[in-house]
């Protein structure tokens, strides 16, 4: 195997420059993809040396729950008139099995995620009388299936913003040569840059200039996929009176978050910097997954300076540099790279910073079939004031730890089997290995265990708490 060291780096800089111009890519997206992969080609791996990691003092959080309530007024008007919600809704969930967007995926009550997110900003709006954008990131696997949903593109019609904006793409590439797999005709031959690309795509597309323009100067970004990620109107209140340029939100770490990103500081530094899964050491992943040494995780909800962000992206003529994620791929059984960066790493690039401590309710993600489960399941509920989707007050056990075999691993598979999702309410930990099927309503309590060989189906009425059962 060759060393990509050992190619020469214009040739490289050559193809990937005249790959990324073909698209139209803006200028400082290619000087930004260009960046990542000179790093690589100087032997950068994309991890971060355990020794350099250092912990956060007690000065660099806040909590949500100290915070006081909003009142009602003209200056919770001024403030609401400030602020933009965006969305990052690119992501295709290939590895559920789907070939559309995810974010059409029903979730809860028969809604897809995209029409909750739309009830939510329909519902702040009213409850507000503040006209606050809702903005959706697509990537170029996405914006179509997104856009043609009903209502997504008169979303923000009274202000005059787009309903979306898309995130750049740049080229797979070769990992012994580093150049541009294939000819760019095919889709496969191009991936997204991660979603730290939201920075330069505001920027590039002229979003940014147009927000700020129209007077919005935060921007509350989070995941599409996270429907308690609703804009508190205390963090709005918070973030404005502090005059912060970035603030990120952390949540408790379980033993269902043990990937979940951490803030850290390196050994010398002032900055706080994200440290994700893929940028640890493999000898330390378990050190990184500590839960009395980081307590909380990055949960992806994000409060930013639109000036402030527009005055660092000026700095620079590929945007903010932020820290790199080498992630390994297979293209047509040859080794890839897809280099990525991650949206949670901005923190690191402004002055005026702050780590805010929020409840899990701000946090409900669906990654997989597992989190589907829990989500459609009775564990969570809609708030009927701001449709955000909050944990069950009835239960008392904290997230449960569910685990499905490769069975489930597909949606199409998923909804066969869970037909109708067991009640899981009272439940701790689920674990099923093998095709069960949930005809009709069952309730699960405590620990579980279910094994199957062959389809089996638990029969409609039954609870099981506390048992292990081979089927």
């Amino acid at each position: 195997m060759s060393n990509p060291a050992n190619q020469d780096f214009a040739r490289i800089e050559a193809a990937i420059t005249a790959r990324m111009q073909e698209r139209d890519l803006a200028p400082p997206v290619i000087a930004e993809f260009l960046r990542r992969v000179q790093l690589v080609h100087g032997g950068a791996s994309g991890k971060t040396p355990w020794n350099e990691i250092t912990d956060l003092g007690d000065a660099d959080y806040a909590k949500l729950e100290d915070l006081p309530a909003v009142q009602a007024g003209t200056d919770r008007d001024a403030r609401l008139k400030q602020l933009a919600v965006i969305k990052l809704i690119g992501g295709r969930g290939t590895t559920m099995g789907l070939t559309k967007a995810k974010s059409l995926i029903q979730v809860k009550d028969g809604a897809s995620f995209l029409e909750i997110l739309r009830r939510q900003i329909v519902r702040l709006r009213e409850s507000s009388g503040a006209n606050v954008p809702l903005l959706f990131m697509n990537s170029f696997n996405t914006r179509e299936d997104t856009l043609a949903e009903p209502d997504i593109n008169e979303l923000n019609t009274a202000s005059g913003l787009p309903a979306d904006f898309l995130q750049n793409m740049v080229p797979r590439i070769d990992r012994e040569s580093l150049l541009p797999v294939g000819d760019g005709a095919d889709g496969a031959h191009w991936c997204p840059p991660g979603h730290g690309d939201i920075f330069l795509a505001l920027q590039t597309t002229g979003l940014l200039d147009q927000l700020l323009d129209q007077g919005y100067r935060v921007a509350f970004l989070s995941n599409g996929d996270n429907l308690g990620a609703t804009a508190d109107e205390r963090l709005l209140e918070y973030f404005l009176n502090e005059k912060l340029d970035f603030l990120s939100e952390v949540t408790p770490k379980t033993k269902a978050d043990l990937k979940g990103g951490v803030l850290f500081r390196r050994a010398g530094q002032s900055a706080i910097e994200l440290l994700e899964t893929a940028q640890v050491p493999e000898e330390h992943i378990p050190d990184f997954q500590n839960v009395e040494r980081f307590a909380y995780f990055n949960i992806n909800n994000l409060w930013v300076n639109l000036e402030a962000l527009r005055d660092r992206l000026k700095q620079s003529a590929s945007g903010l540099a932020l820290s790199l994620i080498v992630n390994p791929k297979e293209y047509q059984g040859k080794g890839v790279y897809q280099l990525e960066t991650a949206m949670g790493a901005g923190i690191g690039h402004f002055e005026k910073t702050r780590v805010m401590i929020v409840p899990r309710t701000r946090f409900a993600p669906v990654k997989n079939c597992a989190d589907l489960l829990v989500r459609r399941s009775d564990c969570y509920t809609l708030n009927p004031e701001t449709l955000s989707l909050e944990m069950n007050p009835a239960r008392t056990l904290g997230e449960p730890v569910v685990s499905l075999s490769d069975d489930y691993k597909k949606v199409a598979d998923f909804e066969q089997l869970m037909a109708v999702p067991p009640s899981l309410v009272n439940c701790r930990s689920l674990k099923i290995e093998g095709p069960v099927s949930f005809t009709g309503p069952v309730t699960i309590e405590g620990d579980v265990a279910l094994s199957a060989k062959s389809p089996a189906t638990i029969e409609s009425g039954r609870t099981l708490r506390d048992e292990s059962i081979a089927l």
